[in-house]
C-alpha cells in the first residue's frame, strides 16, 4: 500500500488490477457508518488528482454519490409528491400520468438518471413528434421537472434542461388544432332548432354560448353563485375527477384565474329566474352530470339542425354477420359553443383584455395565442371597411 499525502486518501497499487486504487471519504452513510468510496487510475498522480478532486466535492457538498435511481422512478416521485402536497389537483394529477406513460415507454425511462446523456434526451424527444405541440410540451416539462428534483436529491448535479441549446423541443410533425366556433349563420341554426322543441339541457347550452363559461364551471353552478340584484354570476368552481376518473365538484375552478365574475345578460336571465333549485342548479336525480353526456346531447341537436353533419360508418352485429351501417353525425363538441362567444366578442369589437378576463385566462397571452386568427381576421375586415369608405374620396 502507498503513502498518504496531504489530502489525497488512501493509494496503492493493485497487482489484481493492474492499475492504482485510491479511497477517500465521502461523510457518512444513512446507517451511520463511513461513506469509503473508490476511485482508479493508470498513475498514482492521476488518482491522487481524482481524489483531491472529489474531496473538494464532497467539502463543497456538490460531490454526487453512485446511484442506480431510474428517470421513471423520480418521475413518480415528483408527480405523487406534488400530489400529496395539494401543489396539484386530481384532474392534473391524472393527466401528469398519461404524460408520465409517454416518457415510460422511452428506452430511457429504466436508465439510471446519472447515466442519461444529452443525446439520449434529444433522440427520444425527437421520437415523439407525431403527438401533438401540446402534449410534446408536457412531456418536455415534466422531464425537466425531473431532471430539477434529481439535483434536489443529489443524484446529479446539472439539469441539462437548463442549458440553453442543449435540450431541443422538437415540433409535432400534425398541424394545431384550429379553433373550432360556430358560424353565425350555424349558431342561428342551433339556437331556432334548440328553441323549437323542449330540448333536455336548454339552459345549459344558452349559458354556454351566451357566456364563454366551460361546460365545468357551468355545471357546479349552485343557486349562490347567482345575484340577480346586480346581474353577476360569481364562478367559483367547475366539475372536475377524482383519483380515479369519476365526475366530482372541484373546489376550485381549473384555474386560479377563472374565479371570476360574468354578467347576468337579458339573454339569459330568466334561466336563473326560472331554476327553482335551491342547492345545485343542474343536477339529474340528484346527481352530478358528466359534461360527456352534455357533449352527446349538444351533437344530436347539431345533427338535427344540420350543423356540420358527416358520414359515418359503424359496424352493426345481425344474424348473418357483423355489418358496416351508414349513419350521420354532427363533428362538433361542446367547446365549441366556448369559442363561438369568444368569437362574437372579438366580432363585437370587445378588447383582448376584457375578453381574457370574461373567459378567466391566466393571462392575456393566452386569450391573444387562442384567438390569434380571430382577432386577424377582425382587423382584417375592419381595414377592409376604412378602405372602402375611401376609396369614395
Amino acid at each position: 500500500m502507498g503513502k498518504r499525502g496531504n489530502g489525497e486518501g488512501t493509494i496503492y497499487y493493485s497487482e489484481k488490477l493492474k492499475r492504482w486504487v485510491g479511497q477517500f471519504t465521502a461523510g457518512v452513510k444513512a446507517d451511520g457508518k463511513i461513506n469509503r468510496k473508490t476511485v482508479y487510475g493508470k498513475t498514482r498522480k492521476e488518482v491522487a488528482e481524482k481524489i483531491i478532486k472529489k474531496q473538494n466535492e464532497v467539502n463543497n457538498e456538490t460531490f454526487i454519490d453512485k446511484d442506480n435511481v431510474t428517470l421513471k422512478e423520480i418521475i413518480e416521485a415528483v408527480i405523487n409528491e406534488q400530489f400529496k402536497a395539494n401543489i396539484i389537483a386530481e384532474t392534473t394529477y391524472l393527466r401528469k400520468q398519461e404524460t408520465a406513460k409517454i416518457i415510460y415507454n422511452m428506452p430511457i425511462a429504466n436508465m439510471p438518471i446519472q447515466k442519461i446523456k444529452v443525446q439520449d434526451l434529444n433522440n427520444v424527444l425527437t421520437s415523439i413528434t407525431d403527438y401533438a405541440n401540446s402534449v410534446i410540451s408536457k412531456v418536455y416539462e415534466l422531464l425537466s421537472a425531473t431532471f430539477n428534483k434529481a439535483i434536489l436529491i443529489n443524484k446529479i448535479s446539472k439539469n441539462p434542461f437548463a442549458t440553453k441549446g442543449a435540450i431541443v423541443k422538437p415540433k409535432s410533425i400534425k398541424q394545431d388544432k384550429k379553433i373550432e366556433a360556430l358560424t353565425i349563420e350555424e349558431q342561428k341554426a342551433f339556437i331556432n332548432e334548440l328553441n323549437s322543441k323542449d330540448y333536455l339541457y336548454k339552459d345549459i347550452f344558452k349559458l354556454a354560448i351566451y357566456t364563454g363559461m366551460r361546460i365545468g364551471e357551468i355545471l357546479a353552478l349552485s343557486k349562490e353563485n347567482i345575484d340577480l340584484d346586480n346581474n353577476l354570476i360569481y364562478i367559483k368552481k367547475t366539475l372536475t375527477k377524482d383519483i380515479n376518473g369519476k365526475i366530482k365538484l372541484g373546489e376550485t375552478t381549473k384555474t386560479y384565474s377563472g374565479t371570476r365574475e360574468i354578467p347576468i345578460t337579458d339573454f339569459i336571465k330568466n334561466i336563473f329566474i326560472n331554476n327553482k333549485n335551491e342547492g345545485m342548479l343542474f343536477t339529474e336525480n340528484g346527481k352530478l352530470i358528466a359534461p360527456s353526456t352534455i357533449n352527446s346531447h349538444f351533437k344530436r341537436i347539431c345533427k338535427n339542425a344540420n350543423i356540420r353533419v358527416i358520414d359515418t360508418k359503424k359496424k352493426k352485429i345481425t344474424k348473418k354477420g357483423t355489418i358496416e351501417v351508414n349513419l350521420k353525425s354532427s363533428n362538433v363538441n361542446t367547446h365549441m359553443l366556448r369559442h363561438t362567444y369568444a368569437t362574437r366578442c372579438i366580432e363585437a369589437g370587445i378588447s383582448a383584455v376584457v375578453l381574457q378576463r370574461l373567459l378567466g385566462h391566466q393571462n392575456i397571452q393566452i386569450t391573444l395565442n387562442t384567438y390569434t386568427s380571430i382577432f386577424n381576421k377582425f382587423k382584417e375586415d375592419e381595414i377592409k371597411k376604412v378602405n372602402n369608405y375611401l376609396m369614395q374620396f
